[in-house]
């Protein structure tokens, strides 16, 4: 991966999604702050409860994947065994982090275009696999709620520690509440001044009506005084 300056790292979101700083610059600051949120994650899941995680946020540009894919690599590292999913279909990102085309992703598994050893890929540098979005469809509501989609989530499950989902927003369309279906728990990520207080609210309100399991919230893009961006992590909502 091409190392970027880490006051970048959220400024220049569409091409800096390659950039992993846990990676790159793992004495900073910031990945400092990841390896905090993954201690309080493995609390979350002491009991093994919280295998299949869910992120999502309120609106877009939140640092969603910036931060499910640090999240990934860190477990990696720890040893466990982890897939990455991209399910947000209709703006998919994980092939910007692992620098490959947007083909032969989920959509084309699902549809029977390849078989599963082909839709799940391994990156050696990063230490973990992957299954980007594939071939864009407008029928996600279809994908999504998709017997072979939960049979795929299943077989994952029974071969990985972690399998990480990264999501849509929860504002914008109601594709996350579907996929919450087939996750255990949501990590729930708030960016500093992006998104409004009430529509927070409200994303949270419309997460808990469905019944879906809040394991934790962060905090991300939080500016510092010395120029660098941190992460926060807590069990509860700050908001209500």
């Amino acid at each position: 991966m091409k190392k970027k300056p880490i006051k970048n790292l959220f400024n220049e979101r569409a091409e800096k999604y390659d950039y992993l700083v846990t990676k790159e610059q793992p004495l900073s600051y910031t990945a400092e702050s990841f390896q905090k949120v993954l201690i309080n994650l493995d609390y979350a899941n002491i009991d093994g409860n919280n295998k299949v995680i869910q992120f999502t946020s309120t609106l877009a540009s939140e640092g969603k994947s910036t931060f499910t894919s640090n999240i990934a690599y860190l477990l990696g590292q720890k040893g466990k065994k982890v897939v990455l999913i991209d399910l947000d279909l209709r703006k998919p990102k994980l092939n910007r982090v692992f620098n490959v085309t947007n083909r032969d992703g989920l959509t084309d598994y699902l549809s029977g275009k390849i078989e599963y050893d082909k839709v799940v890929r391994h990156s050696e540098e990063v230490g973990i696999d992957f299954i980007i979005a594939g071939e864009k469809t407008t029928a996600i509501v279809n994908v999504l709620e998709a017997k072979k989609l939960q049979e795929l989530i299943a077989k994952l499950r029974e071969n990985y520690d972690y399998v990480l989902l990264d999501t849509p927003p929860v504002i914008a369309v109601s594709d996350a509440l579907y996929i919450a279906k087939l996750a255990d728990g949501v990590i729930f990520i708030v960016a500093q001044g992006v998104a409004k207080k009430t529509l927070v609210k409200e994303a949270i309100k419309t997460l808990k009506n469905n019944h879906v399991n809040i394991i934790g919230t962060v905090l991300t893009q939080v500016s510092l005084k010395h120029g660098e961006y941190g992460y926060g992590y807590d069990y509860s909502y700050k908001y209500e």
